[in-house]
């Protein structure tokens, strides 16, 4: 790669050798035992677990697999999620699925099907958690679970659709997943 140099522009220029030196070496230090983003260290293991589960095309073992991932308000990479970043981020890289990056957003995509109709893959949305309306979201994983990212105590987990909590919140579930992409998610 050939780079020109500007002096009249150099916190610009350090910004990018530093951005590009970073992209470059995050597969280096995923091989050698992490991978580093953002001050939070990610083990190599989990990084291969990760990419192997996304790679398979399959939303809920995607989901599964970034399990313990922290919480940030606001994320929306494997460093660290937000809820409706952690969906965004699992149907983009699993299926392409582009979906908006609010829960609220997100609410408004698809098509609403009935907890009796709720198949792997489906988004199950919540309501009036911590602001008003629509404002938590998770990806349904069959058996009355899903897989979201909870809050900073919690990170990414699974919960039961039939707590308390999620039972008083329940706002419903949309399907997004096109057929063909549903059945990968059943595998």
């Amino acid at each position: 790669m050939l780079f020109v140099l500007s002096l009249r522009a150099p916190a610009t220029l350090l910004a990018c050798a530093v951005s590009l030196l970073s992209f470059a070496a995050a597969p280096v230090l995923a091989r050698h035992g992490h991978l580093s983003h953002a001050g939070h260290s990610i083990p190599s293991g989990a990084v291969q677990t990760q990419n192997r589960a996304l790679a398979s095309g399959n939303v809920v073992q995607a989901a599964y697999a970034f399990r313990g991932t922290r919480y940030v308000m606001g994320g929306t990479s494997r460093s660290g999620f937000d809820c409706s970043g952690f969906v965004r981020f699992i149907l983009s890289a699993t299926d392409g699925v582009d979906l908006p990056r609010t829960a609220t957003e997100q609410y408004y995509h698809g098509t609403s099907v009935s907890e009796a109709q709720a198949q792997p893959g489906d988004l199950v949305f919540f309501k009036n958690t911590y602001k008003h309306g629509i404002s938590h979201v998770g990806i349904y994983v069959g058996g009355g679970q899903f897989v979201h990212a909870a809050n900073a105590h919690k990170g990414v987990r699974a919960d039961s659709l039939n707590s308390s909590y999620y039972q008083a919140h329940f706002a419903g579930i949309r399907r997004v997943l096109p057929a063909q992409l549903r059945t990968a998610a059943l595998r």
